[in-house]
């Protein structure tokens, strides 16, 4: 297959996916076309910290994320998505990386191979304007031929048309949102150095469904990651994720100290505070940096004066940066904006 055929073939995806597994499907099969692979795993991330917020595979492999959060996130490794998505194209072929050596990557030789048979991995991070949306890892197992240069082409032409798919699909405007409907109190999870759940509050238990739920009595992907990344850097962390009753929840997390704590991580996780919401909503929308403390103000609901003001800009530099932020947004006014991105 020809690498025009994939990005022609991407660019012909709906124009606003149902959910995210609509959309993860809808790649599968686009992929599996002109680059085949025997496992496929396609993940969200949070476009600030790189961390996965929701994940996706083509089969069940029996085991939770643990080991793989570890890898990715842990000591550095050859093809990391954080370091792929600096490339140009960012495209990672294991294989060709490695001059045909892929157990030089810690993550092939301990986790992939061992453990699942696989043979070789494609990895590509779906990036728009230097953020990174979403991320696709293929992996081909015994008497599969390795990956090639060219087909890590054909997947890095399609980087820009996916992420602003995912955007699309995570800042839908028909989205229903469910809201409690009591206050359930914090929710707060202690996980232990084996990545299991020490302690958590009432409230934490529901949140874990919210996120994904359980995946063979291991936590969810998004927080996995969270975990993983504090436990390695010795440092606060944090993420943003889509929950699954329509709301977006920011999660915190920090070594714990004192007696007892070594290799615990505490993790809160909220509701993502509207501000942050519409600042990540806006970013979404390909706005460029003054835009975007325009509609931020206009979100803060200033007027074309007091915006002026701040920005040191001329009332008519405002209107004009306005004109071009409401195109971008598919809106006609400051009210309709705000109804889009504050949810």
């Amino acid at each position: 297959m020809t690498r025009g055929g994939l990005l022609e073939r991407m660019r012909r995806m709906p124009a606003v996916a149902a959910d995210r597994e609509t959309l993860a499907r809808t790649v599968y099969a686009a992929v599996a076309r002109h680059v085949p692979y025997d496992f496929a795993c396609f993940a969200t991330t949070d476009p600030s910290t790189g961390l996965i917020t929701w994940a996706s595979k083509t089969r069940d492999l029996g085991v939770g994320d643990e080991e793989f959060a570890a890898t990715e996130y842990g000591e550095p490794d050859l093809n990391a998505f954080t370091e792929i998505a600096a490339r140009r194209p960012p495209v990672g072929v294991l294989s060709v990386d490695t001059d045909g050596h892929p157990e030089r990557c810690r993550r092939h030789r301990e986790f992939m191979a061992p453990r699942f048979g696989f043979t070789d991995e494609l990895r590509v991070a779906f990036v728009d304007r230097g953020a990174t949306w979403a991320a696709l890892a293929l992996y081909r197992g015994p008497g599969d031929p390795p990956f090639t240069a060219t087909e890590g082409d054909q997947l890095g032409s399609v980087a820009t048309v996916v992420a602003e798919a995912v955007q699309r699909c995570l800042f839908r405007t028909d989205r229903e949102v469910v809201h409690a409907a009591d206050d359930p109190g914090p929710a707060v999870l202690v996980v232990d150095p084996t990545d299991r759940v020490a302690h958590l509050t009432p409230a934490a238990e529901a949140v874990i469904d919210e996120l994904g739920g359980r995946d063979h009595g291991a936590l969810p992907a998004n927080l996995l990651a969270v975990v993983a990344s504090t436990r390695h850097q010795g440092a606060p962390g944090q993420s943003r994720a889509l929950g699954a009753a329509g709301r977006w929840l920011s999660l915190r997390s920090a070594p714990l100290s004192g007696p007892g704590g070594d290799g615990h991580v505490v993790v809160t996780v909220e509701p993502t505070s509207r501000a942050e919401l519409g600042r990540l909503a806006l970013a979404a929308h390909g706005l460029t940096a003054r835009e975007e403390e325009v509609a931020l103000l206009v979100l803060q609901g200033a007027d074309t004066r007091t915006i002026a003001a701040t920005l040191h800009l001329s009332p008519h530099t405002v209107q004009d940066h306005l004109k071009v932020v409401f195109a971008k947004l598919g809106v006609s006014s400051r009210r309709e904006m705000t109804a889009r991105l504050v949810l």
